[in-house]
């Protein structure tokens, strides 16, 4: 039970954070709902939902990284990384 009420609360801090910023900077509405239209007041599962499906492509060979692909960001994802303060380095280490 305190696990659910502590995601809870990170769900309800990551909104609040979105909103209140993009309120701030008087920015327009992210693009988060599908055929790219507004969504007003994002929730953290629309937030989430846009970084579905993105990966990273590593190639190795006996344990050495030799390439690493990543797939592109569009002007929607860097827009909410450059709303809740992470740099795109520090999304793709995980």
């Amino acid at each position: 039970m305190f696990v659910f009420f502590l995601s809870l609360m990170v769900q309800a801090i990551i909104e609040r954070l979105v909103r209140c910023r993009i309120k701030e900077r008087k920015l327009k509405p992210l693009k988060l709902y599908p055929e790219e239209r507004d969504a007003p007041h994002p929730t953290t599962s629309q937030i989430l939902k846009t970084f579905e499906g993105l990966c990273t492509y590593r190639i190795t060979q006996n344990g050495h990284l030799l390439e690493e692909y990543r797939d592109q960001l569009n002007h929607t994802h860097r827009q909410v990384l450059e709303l809740m303060d992470i740099r795109e380095e520090e999304f793709w280490k995980y």
